[in-house]
């Protein structure tokens, strides 16, 4: 008896950590292309997730992590996701994911599917090969051009990205000249006009009110010296 004890414990030591230790080999192929991530993708809930930077980039988007706090924007997209959190907020509207983002050896983990397609991606799953397709992930469109045939452009712009701040102020400047009196500014479909002031070609905007958390857009409308008309636009998401 002890002879066979002793032989079940020696099979058990051989083929119990290999049980144990055993995670799913996922692939996960992008835009054609095979993805090599810094820590392989886990599968967790049935749910396969895959280091955050790699992801986001690969689809085209720019991201800004701090503080537990994941803000991504690209495709015309927004996206804001937390750690341990199953909320999360895609182009301003909250939304509810089945997992969570986590965190292991400090590499931060994302759900796929969920990034995938908030960032307009097709996603597809082969059972059989343990392959994760993701399809339209890449920069998007080029954006539409800002009224053809005026020749107003905004040269600079600010803020821009992700801000970490409730009450910036809203700067921009044209490539040619304007007539102040006939600008109308608008911050999320509110008209700040109000607070508009001038430095040179570059214009102020003190907002009257903080911003919420979230992406937050900006219009710009009126005619130039000559009469021209143009209404132009830009994005940025606060932190």
């Amino acid at each position: 008896m002890r002879r066979f004890l002793t032989i079940l414990f020696v099979v058990g030591t051989l083929f119990a950590p290999s049980v144990a230790g055993a995670q799913q080999s996922v692939n996960v192929i992008v835009n054609g292309q095979t993805m090599n991530f810094t820590e392989p993708p886990i599968v967790r809930a049935g749910r396969v997730f895959v280091p955050l930077r790699g992801i986001f980039e690969q689809l085209g988007a720019s991201v800004v992590y701090a503080n537990g706090q994941i803000n991504a924007t690209g495709r015309g997209r927004t996206v804001s996701l937390n750690i341990g959190s199953n909320q999360a907020t895609v182009d301003g509207q909250p939304q509810t994911m089945d997992v969570a983002p986590f965190i292991v050896n400090a590499t931060t983990f994302v759900p796929l599917r969920f990034v995938s397609q908030a960032l307009g991606a097709s996603v597809n799953w082969n059972d059989s090969t343990s392959t994760v397709t993701i399809d339209g992930g890449g920069p998007g469109p080029a954006p539409p051009p800002q009224q053809p045939g005026n020749g107003v452009r905004l040269v600079t712009v600010s803020p821009t990205g992700t801000i970490y701040t409730s009450s910036p102020t809203i700067q921009f400047q044209f490539n040619r000249g304007v007539r102040p009196s006939e600008l109308r500014v608008r911050v999320d479909g509110n008209t700040v006009t109000s607070g508009l002031s001038q430095s040179g070609r570059t214009f102020f905007v003190n907002l009257p009110w903080p911003l919420p958390r979230g992406p937050h857009h900006v219009r710009v409308n009126g005619t130039t010296v000559d009469g021209a008309p143009f209404d132009l636009s830009w994005d940025f998401v606060r932190g």
